[in-house]
């Protein structure tokens, strides 16, 4: 067995960071729904960008809870601190800076996506956190097909979520086997 990389907290933040960046790319996502069986129609327009959170939702909570394995409590904090900066498409850990009022408008965009946080973390974020942390996420494609909206026959709906399954159960063995290879410290994030 190879030794395990030694990381620093940033470093081991940072890596789970790209991990979930590389996993969340918009055209990525609905190519995946697509070739699980999820109608054009719900890969269009508006429904795309819901589609699209949803999964990276699933993500960030499949991230987390590999983190919760694999590192320190600190490191998983410290990651969870960066979900802001991950929605917006950044994979390097940084520090939020506070809001400025005034009148370009800063106050209320601030306003705006604290509000949007809160609906991703208290929304599906949360939906799919106690799945993957207390060891059942088989339970997530049925999850991600109801809160999709889909309505398709019984057995294609079984197709779609089986093929979901498998992605899923990939991208969480894919996650705990990139953190495995690593030994993250628990220093100051």
């Amino acid at each position: 067995m190879p030794e395990r990389r030694r990381l620093s907290a940033a470093e081991g933040v940072q890596a789970a960071c790209i991990l979930f960046s590389l996993n969340t790319e918009t055209n990525a996502i609905l190519n995946m729904l697509r070739h699980c069986g999820f109608p054009d129609g719900l890969l269009r327009d508006g429904h795309a960008g819901t589609l699209c959170t949803e999964w990276r939702a699933f993500v960030h909570a499949a991230v987390t809870a590999a983190l919760m394995q694999h590192a320190p409590v600190e490191v998983v904090l410290a990651y969870l601190r960066q979900t802001h900066q991950l929605l917006q498409g950044e994979t390097a850990p940084a520090r939020p800076s506070p809001a400025k009022a005034g009148a370009d408008g800063t106050e209320a965009d601030a306003t705006a996506l604290t509000e949007a946080l809160s609906r991703f973390v208290d929304g599906p974020f949360s939906a799919y956190m106690p799945l993957l942390a207390q060891a059942g996420p088989q339970a997530c494609p049925a999850l991600f097909y109801r809160r999709s909206g889909a309505e398709l026959p019984q057995p294609e709906a079984l197709a779609v979520q089986a093929r979901l399954a498998a992605i899923m159960a990939l991208l969480i063995s894919t996650l705990n086997d990139k953190l495995d290879a690593y030994d993250i410290q628990p220093d100051a994030c």
